[in-house]
């Protein structure tokens, strides 16, 4: 089972994202075109910005392991990425996350509701299995309430430094991250006003431990590597 890379980075004042009119969208892309024509290539590409704040651009990538990753990365990333300091200031991280179920399907959705926890870096395996599951139950109950939602992805980052959105400086963490593939922004909203939302959602607010916790929502764009599958 495989896992997925992700990343973030910061988008040059008055550079436009979007579709293949725009220079981000234009490059991005290209490059992602070049991602998955290597032997070595992720199997598949998510990308977009984030709607709240476009300045904050999103990558995820799947691949067999961190150490295919880091491989590719070494072989084939100084060309892929070659472009990107026209489009990017500065870098966010790049990780990896252990989404369950494998692939992350909610980001294909229209729109996905990306949402992110962090906690200490040496959080205990207890904790992280009982966060796991409060997340978990978390999302059969809104899975089942709500029509409108395309899938859920819930899982782990494999490091545990990762930066800590809105923290203090330098300061870094473990994450755990839900991914929920929505019909639409406004059908999430709609949502949040159920009884079966505001039932389910102490759950998340209730995770044990969390130093930060973030939400945004991401529409993504696709493309899948037609070199090679996994097995």
């Amino acid at each position: 089972m495989g896992i997925t890379e992700i990343g973030t980075s910061i988008a040059k004042p008055g550079v436009e994202f979007g579709d293949e009119t725009t220079l981000g969208g234009k490059i991005q892309l290209e490059a992602w075109k070049k991602a998955v024509s290597q032997p070595t290539g992720p199997f598949r590409i998510y990308w977009g910005n984030e709607v709240e704040d476009p300045s904050n651009t999103w990558g995820f990538f799947d691949f067999d392991s961190v150490e295919e990753h880091a491989k590719f990365a070494k072989e084939y990333g100084p060309e892929v990425v070659k472009d990107f300091p026209k489009i990017l200031s500065r870098p966010g991280f790049t990780k990896h996350v252990d989404m369950k179920p494998y692939p992350p399907t909610a980001l294909r959705a229209p729109v996905t509701e990306i949402l992110l926890a962090w906690f200490p870096p040496d959080i205990s395996q207890e904790l992280r299995d009982a966060n796991t599951k409060k997340v978990e139950l978390f999302a059969e109950k809104v899975l089942k309430a709500c029509p409108d939602i395309h899938a859920i992805n819930v899982g782990w980052g494999v490091e545990n430094d990762f930066p800590v959105r809105g923290g203090e400086e330098g300061q870094k963490g473990s994450l755990l991250a839900v991914f929920a593939g929505w019909s639409s922004i406004d059908a999430h909203g709609k949502f949040r006003e159920t009884d079966e939302f505001k039932e389910a959602i102490p759950l998340i607010r209730g995770l044990e431990g969390k130093l930060k916790l973030t939400m945004f929502h991401v529409k993504c764009g696709f493309i899948e590597n037609e070199t090679r599958k996994e097995e």
